[in-house]
């Protein structure tokens, strides 16, 4: 007996001996194969999305991390510049207080000459009196 294309209409296939039946045969095998690819492919669909999920959760886990490195470093940048201006307020300090002893130092040289000028004054002052009188006399 001759094989019949399977593209045979299923009338005619029922028409000879146990076709019906080796159709039959080869759907459900048919069916049970894609059955079993489905769920390989719904197996390999669960761990993919498992592993996307797990990805994503070290991935926010590596944000919150990073985020935390980051205020740290903000902070100490803050107290960085914290300590700059300390610093600079500091020589700041120092240097004003370097020119408050040295204007001290002038303010008292300037008085110091002051007194010698009234004491020069003073006696250029007797002097000239006494010369005054001796011209008088003269």
């Amino acid at each position: 007996m001759a094989k019949m294309p399977l593209e045979l209409s299923a009338k005619s296939n029922r028409s000879e001996d146990g076709s019906e039946s080796f159709l039959e045969g080869m759907m459900d095998w048919e069916l049970s194969r894609l059955q079993r690819q489905c769920k390989v492919m719904e197996g390999e669909r669960r761990t993919y999305s498992k592993e996307v999920h797990q990805r994503i959760n070290k991935q926010l886990e590596e944000i919150q991390r990073l985020e935390q490195v980051r205020a740290k470093l903000q902070m100490q940048i803050s107290v960085a510049q914290s300590q700059v201006k300390r610093l600079r307020d500091n020589e700041r300090l120092e240097s004003m207080d370097h020119l408050l002893k040295c204007k001290a130092r002038a303010q008292a040289k300037v008085e110091e000459l002051q007194e010698q000028m009234k004491a020069l004054d003073k006696q250029v002052g007797a002097e000239s009196r006494l010369c005054g009188s001796y011209w008088a006399q003269l």
